[in-house]
């Protein structure tokens, strides 16, 4: 006799509720691991790049900014969030595949993402609060994007948001700076 979805999902968070510790030891990640997520010059994200601003017929990052931000961030948008007890990595490859990812792991793929399209200063910022924004300069002008909503804050609203959220560190592939005293 098979057993239902409703009892399979009960098993399955039993047992994940029994192994939390050692789940969470396993997918510790050191801001080194961290930072490689981060590059753009994984065959995985050329390719998902390529697939979002397919329509643009050459993309230069003066002219097609404006146009391919928000193809990147409806993408973006599209993947659903998710909170766990436990501490849990998604390859971008796993999140594109479920449509599903943590802010963090989205933030991360929309780094990725922003720097493969020769986005300048972006970055993952981590607030002591555990919220977490990607920061990028267009025109000479700072922003902050919300991963779980994929708004786009800038000046007094960015600020705002950046004052009720003391940052902890903030990173790419190629810098890391820590707030912490």
């Amino acid at each position: 006799m098979s057993i239902d979805t409703e009892t399979k999902l009960k098993l399955y968070m039993l047992i994940v509720s029994r192994y939390k510790d050692l789940i969470a030891k396993q997918e510790e990640q050191n801001i080194t691991e961290l930072r490689q997520r981060c590059s753009p010059y994984t065959d995985f994200i050329k390719n998902l790049k390529d697939q979002l601003i397919a329509r643009l017929p050459v993309y230069d990052y003066k002219t097609n900014f404006s146009q391919a931000l928000p193809l990147i961030l409806d993408y973006i948008e599209s993947i659903h969030n998710f909170e766990l007890s436990i501490p849990f990595w998604m390859s971008f490859e796993e999140i594109v595949e479920i449509k599903a990812a943590h802010p963090m792991d989205k933030a991360i793929l929309l780094t990725a993402l922003l720097r493969a399209i020769d986005t300048p200063n972006v970055k993952v910022l981590l607030a002591k609060n555990k919220r977490v924004f990607v920061s990028f300069e267009h025109k000479n002008v700072k922003h902050i994007i919300i991963p779980e909503t994929c708004s786009t804050l800038s000046g007094e609203d960015m600020d705002k948001i950046l004052k009720e959220n003391s940052l902890e560190y903030e990173f790419n592939d190629l810098i890391f700076e820590t707030y912490q005293e």
